[in-house]
């Protein structure tokens, strides 16, 4: 009889430690802050791969849909192309493609990881950059590993909010620098820029 006593109690304190342990998991859970940022992706994995770096240029500014321009650059081992989009649709005005290696890629790619390309917040709430900084750019960087976007990060000329917590300016100057300069100045003649 004794020993029924004590199991009862023991019973007890496990079920009741387990109770406690399970209000402290769900209370970490609920208050334990923003979502955790990702791991940085190594980009210089992914030379040999069929993976793309995409800037899309939302030029400034916010205005009539005919007048609006974007502009995308996506580099990959075997091409870099530029394209002139009209409208916020992104109806094509005009394209470019040249040849690229896995060895400018690879180059590339190490740069950009020197720059924290892969730095930014994932925090679902700021993921929207439609209409921020309505008078300046808004730049959107995406990596794509060739099946899926691994990470999309925005930021703005206006220096305000977005998700892309690298080298803004460096960043965009080197994939520019990926478009031959005489082709780049000639296709964005027409499109405001603010780098």
């Amino acid at each position: 009889m004794e020993n029924r006593g004590w199991i009862r109690i023991v019973l007890a304190a496990l079920v009741g430690l387990g109770l406690i342990i399970l209000i402290i998991v769900v209370i970490s859970k609920i208050f334990g802050g923003g979502s955790k940022a990702p791991i940085p992706t190594n980009l210089a994995d992914y030379s040999n791969t069929a993976s793309t770096v995409t800037l899309l240029v939302d030029a400034a500014p916010t205005q009539i849909d005919q007048d609006h321009r974007q502009v995308r650059i996506t580099v990959s081992q075997t091409q870099n192309q530029i394209e002139v989009m009209q409208g916020y649709q992104g109806n094509l005005l005009n394209t470019r493609t040249y040849s690229n290696n896995s060895a400018a890629y690879g180059v590339f790619l190490q740069s950009l990881k020197l720059m924290n390309f892969s730095k930014g917040s994932s925090d679902k709430a700021l993921a929207d950059y439609r209409g921020a900084c309505p008078f300046g750019d808004r730049y959107v960087f995406t990596f794509n590993d060739g099946q899926s976007d691994l990470f999309k990060y925005w930021a703005t000329s206006c220096k305000v909010g977005g998700t892309f917590q690298g080298s803004t300016n460096n960043v965009l100057r080197l994939i520019r620098l990926q478009i031959p300069q005489k082709d780049w100045a000639e296709l964005t003649s027409r499109v405001s820029l603010g780098f």
